[in-house]
């Protein structure tokens, strides 16, 4: 009976100091409030505080530009409608991908982008889209400069340095993807996702 009264009691002082246990614990808001908080800290001279808040405010910043450019990966597009939808982030490169299906084809239309802008891959973007553009047969999609791979996959380099994709296992030249998928191509809103890239 004595142990079990200590036991309660050490229970009762660890639920008590459990304020003190966790000192150094902020529990933050949403990630956008810190953009209010960086010219305070940088005007404070405390520019560490500073960084950390503008970058948990550009992370909060590319997360609303991922919801943003998702709403474009439509529900049907051509009559191609959307079995699948998917945004993720690894190593500092953002993807938006999303499968569609008609009349048993399958193409996957891929948004990938880096870390020199919300989607963009910054400088290197203009040396890849260069080699891309050389790589197979140009096209203009929206009025954008594109290629169609010999594989049948065409790859659009946007204004901010990503880079859109359509690709499908059952097109394997250009030709058979050109008659395929291009009304899906024609009909995407790739305009409007590189303006929301572009301008924001």
């Amino acid at each position: 009976m004595k142990k079990q009264k200590q036991g309660l009691f050490l229970a009762a002082l660890m639920v008590v100091g459990l304020p003190n246990a966790f000192a150094q614990l902020e529990i933050g808001g949403d990630l956008l409030e810190s953009c209010s908080r960086i010219e305070g800290h940088r005007n404070s001279g405390n520019y560490a505080e500073a960084r950390d808040a503008a970058r948990l405010c550009l992370e909060g910043l590319e997360q609303e530009l991922e919801g943003e450019i998702g709403q474009y990966f439509l529900m049907e597009v051509a009559g191609w409608r959307r079995t699948s939808f998917e945004q993720n982030k690894v190593m500092g490169f953002s993807n938006t991908s999303a499968r569609y299906q008609k009349n048993g084809m399958s193409v996957t239309v891929s948004l990938t982008g880096g870390a020199g802008g919300a989607f963009g891959l910054g400088a290197l973007g203009g040396f890849a889209s260069l080699a891309i553009l050389q790589s197979g047969r140009q096209v203009r999609v929206a009025g954008l400069p594109a290629v169609i791979n010999p594989d049948g996959s065409v790859m659009v380099p946007l204004e901010d340095g990503s880079f859109l994709s359509f690709e499908s296992s059952d097109f394997n030249d250009a030709d058979s993807a050109l008659s395929g998928m291009g009304d899906l191509v024609d009909a995407f809103p790739v305009a409007d996702i590189n303006r929301t890239l572009v301008e924001g």
